[in-house]
């Protein structure tokens, strides 16, 4: 197992770079330029101050030049200055990244709790009401955007209890302004601030779940081992609980293997929307505002972390099921 990882992470070195490669020509080949969009307003100046800045910005070389700067310095862990925030880009990602985080953990957890158990039951109860009313629940979700969904909760749900539920944002401007009265508050005040991009995120997430635990456990639970287990005269949650889903595992934990980098990643939309400020923020202001140094570290780590993930989900296989074999 061990030099099946080690083999693997080996393979997914020049990977990277050719997804690094192809980020840097695509980000140089957007409108605009990096001097515009480190001056902001104040991009009234002669040519020669111009010049003067993209030298010291590193942009007065060409592209090879350029990627081939950019890269030596982010095999030592420098990512760079970003031109929004005049600080280093790895300040701006790990300022943002852990809100990302959090709001990604709490819903992908509510919605595995939710999925797992509906879709057991709905394969099982197969056609049933309960089937029917989550197959619809299901499409519906797949169907739906969630930008779409985020504006409807905030016209039915926000607005008319906008004195619980806040709009956007992660804290209450007035209580951030003036501190709070202990870490309980800030706790309680991000919480309300959850509510909505949560509950989105989790709705989204739940269609995709239910369909698959149900599509994997109707596949398993018409084995010839399921109804061996059943003449014997097993009770019958043991049979589902113990016997079909363990062997029903595999389809799930291949889409938890592409949702981990899903954690980090963000929902770049969702995040506007709600003005919450994650890792999907920044990406949006950043690529808008031309900050191509916070957007090619972004776009690296997403990359390196999908990479991971569906190692990730092959490493599973081998330990969920006995019969898949690394080598």
């Amino acid at each position: 197992m061990f030099r099946y990882i080690v083999k693997r992470l080996l393979h997914l070195i020049p990977v990277l770079l050719v997804i690094t490669i192809v980020l840097f020509a695509l980000l140089k080949l957007m409108p605009g330029d990096e001097v515009s969009a480190y001056l902001g307003t104040n991009s009234n100046i002669t040519q020669e101050q111009r010049e003067n800045i993209e030298e010291k910005l590193g942009l007065n070389d060409n592209i090879v030049v350029q990627y081939a700067k950019w890269l030596g310095r982010t095999l030592t862990g420098d990512f760079g200055m970003s031109f929004k925030f005049r600080q280093p880009v790895t300040e701006v990602i790990g300022s943002y990244i852990w809100n990302t985080f959090l709001i990604n953990i709490i819903a992908l957890v509510l919605a595995l709790l939710i999925a797992i158990p509906v879709g057991i039951r709905s394969a099982v109860k197969k056609y049933g009401a309960f089937d029917n009313a989550w197959t619809v629940f299901s499409l519906i979700g797949f169907s739906m955007p969630s930008f779409f969904f985020a504006l409807c909760l905030i016209f039915f749900v926000a607005v008319p209890f906008s004195s619980f539920i806040p709009l956007n944002g992660m804290h209450d401007a007035i209580k951030l302004a003036i501190g709070y009265d202990s870490i309980w508050d800030e706790i309680g005040d991000v919480a309300r601030h959850l509510i909505l991009p949560v509950t989105v995120m989790t709705v989204i997430s739940l269609a995709g779940f239910i369909k698959y635990v149900r599509n994997s456990m109707l596949d398993v639970i018409r084995q010839d081992y399921i109804r061996t287990a059943r003449a014997k005269g097993l009770k019958e949650k043991v049979v589902i609980y113990r016997h079909a889903f363990r062997n029903a595992l595999i389809p799930l934990v291949t889409l938890l293997g592409f949702q981990i980098p899903a954690l980090f990643m963000g929902a770049i939309i969702l995040e506007t929307v709600f003005l919450w400020p994650g890792i999907g923020n920044i990406l949006y202001t950043s690529v808008m505002d031309r900050d191509i140094w916070v957007v090619m570290a972004a776009n690296t780590f997403y990359a390196a972390l999908a990479l991971l993930g569906n190692l990730l989900a092959d490493v599973c296989y081998a330990l969920v099921d006995p019969r898949v074999k690394t080598s």
